[in-house]
């Protein structure tokens, strides 16, 4: 080709394109923004609706599922600790497909169970201090187990490079989406399956969930979701979506619909408690106390009692303070 010029010439114009787009982008959220203030109107009086509207934004199998004849779950155990066994089980959460978490199983008659989700690049057996120290996880099982709770840990599609098993979580959920369903359901779905299980057996009173950063994710969605779980604590995560749109935290038209703020009204009248820090080096702290705020501002009408917002000085770790985890644990000893 005869014509020739430098890369620097043509620069301005892809600026501009991607200008334009971060435009219409702002102006696209604005809209959306508007549209889901209407849509929320009574969320609080009709919350079965917008849970149907949630579990459709997720997709199958948490909507269009018929319960199969599944496996019966397996079961391991590994050691008896101080007060506490530790098994490993696997369920079979659909036709072929098995998740496998640490079940800590207290002393006792009857005690709640509380559902641990590790964080991004996280598995139950480092939160657990199985390889040694549980570093930024504070030792949050063992906690639990000392308030008297069982806890059940399940694996989801997180953990890191180290354990040699290769995978790539937004292909995964590309690929689920294209079929109507996403990574978040079928794991919402799992931990569902893991409540059903549970549900059944003499020594399990009541359910909690707590979570750190990607399970922070998972327990708010999964306690707005599923009422069996009495009481929650997500730590690192509650923040303003427009800000970290993860793709696998990003659903089409979710902007017009659930933000984390509509999405923690789902757990109403429910415990909830939301953690963070206020040095996290991952999600900005101010973004979480704005989404917070909107989140009381949403409550005008029945009040912030069933809320608890812990802030702790800390980067994007769990909070080592325990008294969240004896309050949820007292919670559900209390309602019995």
């Amino acid at each position: 080709m005869k014509y020739q010029e430098t890369k620097e010439i043509s620069k301005k114009y892809k600026q501009q394109y991607v200008n334009g787009l971060e435009h219409l982008l702002a102006r696209r959220e604005a809209d959306c923004e508007t549209v889901r203030e209407t849509y929320r109107k009574d969320i609080f009086t009709n919350p079965k609706k917008y849970r149907e509207d949630f579990q459709k934004m997720l997709g199958w199998p948490l909507v269009g599922y018929t319960p199969e004849q599944l496996s019966e779950p397996k079961s391991e155990k590994l050691s008896d600790e101080n007060g506490y066994s530790v098994y490993r089980m696997q369920f079979e959460i659909l036709k072929g497909v098995f998740l496998t978490g640490l079940f800590f199983q207290v002393d006792g008659k009857k005690n709640p169970l509380v559902i641990f989700q590790h964080g991004g690049a996280g598995t139950p057996e480092f939160a657990a201090g199985v390889y040694g120290s549980s570093e930024y996880y504070y030792d949050v099982i063992q906690n639990l187990t000392g308030q008297g709770a069982h806890v059940f840990a399940p694996q989801l599609l997180l953990w890191d490079e180290t354990y040699g098993v290769e995978y790539d979580r937004k292909a995964m959920d590309a690929h689920l989406k294209r079929v109507g369903s996403s990574i978040t359901a079928i794991e919402i779905h799992g931990i569902q399956t893991v409540l059903d299980y549970f549900e059944k057996k003499d020594s399990v009173s009541n359910f909690g969930m707590v979570g750190l950063s990607y399970g922070g994710f998972y327990t708010l969605y999964t306690a707005a979701l599923d009422t069996r779980i009495k009481s929650a604590v997500s730590c690192a995560f509650f923040n303003q979506r427009s800000k970290y749109p993860f793709s696998d935290w990003t659903w089409f038209e979710s902007a017009k619909l659930l933000d984390d703020a509509e999405i923690a009204c789902l757990i109403y009248p429910r415990k909830l408690c939301v953690e963070l820090g206020n040095r996290d080096d991952l999600f900005s702290f101010d973004s979480g106390v704005a989404e917070l705020q909107r989140l009381k501002t949403l409550c005008c009408d029945v009040g912030c009692d069933w809320l608890e917002f812990l802030e702790f000085d800390g980067i994007h770790e769990f909070c080592p303070e325990v008294a969240p985890l004896v309050r949820l644990v007292k919670h559900l000893n209390d309602i019995g």
